[in-house]
C-alpha cells in the first residue's frame, strides 16, 4: 500500500480522468502532500474520492501550490456485503469528529447525524451546511489515515422524528439501550442476521449525552429497532458508538471468514 494518499473529486472531472491523464490537485491537497508529507516527483500517491473511486498514480510535478499527478490504474476497494450505518445523536464539542473518524477507520458505510430531544447540538440551515463541510473534511482525513477507499456516506443532520419516518431503507435496525431487557449485542445480531449470506443495510442507533428519552425509546421500538446492551458499564456516547460498530463489524467479518473456510 502506498504511503501517500490524497483526495480528488473524480465525479467533477469525469471526462478528463482516463488512465495516463494529468490532473491538478487542489491547493489544500497540494500543500498537504508536497508540503506536510514532503512527497516529491515520481512518488506514488493513491487518489480517492468518497464514492469508492481510487487510482494508483504518480506525481509528475511536486508543488505545494499546484501538484500535478498522472492517473494510473483503478484500485478496487473490497466492498462489504453488509453495509453498517451509525445513526448518532450529535454530541457537543468535537466528540462527533472522533465518531466520524473512528467510523471510517473501522469500516462503517456511513454516519447519519441526528438531533434528538436531549441533543446539545443545534444549528440553522447555514450552520448545518458549514458543519457538513467540516464533517466531510474529517472523513477525508480518516480515509488518508486508514486507506479505506470504500464508499462512505456523510449525511446532513436530521431530526430524529424525520429519521424514524424515513427508516425504511434499513434491513435490520438496532438501538444501543440502557433499559432493562436489552439483548447482548452479539446475541441480537446472531439471532436476527444471517451472517455471511446477508447483503443489505444495518442501522446502529446511538443516543446523545443523557441517553434517549422514554418517548424516543418507545418510538424506536414501534419502528422495529431492537434494543441491545453493549456491556455492564455505562459508556459515553462516542465510546458506545465505537463499541457498537466494532461488535457489528467483527460479527460480519467472522461470518465471512467462516463461510470462506467452508469452501
Amino acid at each position: 500500500m502506498s504511503g501517500f494518499r490524497a483526495y480528488f473529486n473524480f465525479s467533477e472531472n469525469g471526462a478528463e480522468c482516463a488512465e495516463g491523464a494529468d490532473v491538478e490537485l487542489s491547493a489544500d491537497e497540494s500543500r498537504h502532500l508536497c508540503g506536510s508529507l514532503r512527497a516529491v516527483e515520481a512518488d506514488t500517491v493513491d487518489l480517492f474520492d468518497l464514492s469508492g473511486n481510487a487510482r494508483r498514480c504518480r506525481i509528475v510535478k511536486a508543488s505545494q501550490k499546484k501538484c500535478v499527478v498522472r492517473l494510473g490504474p483503478r484500485l478496487e476497494a473490497e466492498e462489504d456485503k453488509a453495509k453498517v450505518y451509525v445513526a448518532q445523536c450529535v454530541p457537543k464539542g468535537k466528540v462527533f469528529d472522533d465518531i466520524i473518524r473512528q467510523s471510517v477507520e473501522v469500516g462503517a458505510a456511513g454516519v447519519i447525524p441526528l438531533l434528538s430531544r436531549r441533543s446539545v447540538f443545534r444549528a440553522d440551515a447555514g450552520e448545518a451546511q458549514k458543519k457538513c463541510l467540516k464533517w466531510e473534511a474529517h472523513v477525508v482525513e480518516a480515509v488518508k489515515q486508514s486507506a479505506n477507499f470504500s464508499k462512505f456516506e456523510m449525511r446532513a443532520p436530521l431530526g430524529i422524528e424525520a429519521f424514524f419516518e424515513a427508516g425504511g431503507e434499513f434491513d435490520f435496525k438496532f438501538i444501543a439501550s440502557l433499559q432493562d431487557g436489552a439483548e447482548p449485542v452479539l446475541s441480537a445480531l446472531e439471532s436476527r442476521v444471517c451472517g455471511a449470506e446477508f447483503c443489505g443495510k444495518v442501522c446502529l442507533l446511538v443516543g446523545p449525552e443523557g441517553d434517549f428519552c422514554a418517548e424516543e425509546y418507545a418510538e424506536a421500538s414501534r419502528r422495529g429497532y431492537v434494543p441491545v446492551c453493549l456491556g455492564r458499564n455505562v459508556m459515553k456516547c462516542d465510546t458506545a458508538a465505537l463499541c457498537f460498530l466494532s461488535a457489528a463489524k467483527a460479527f460480519f467479518n467472522a461470518a465471512r471468514a467462516r463461510k470462506a473456510t467452508e469452501h
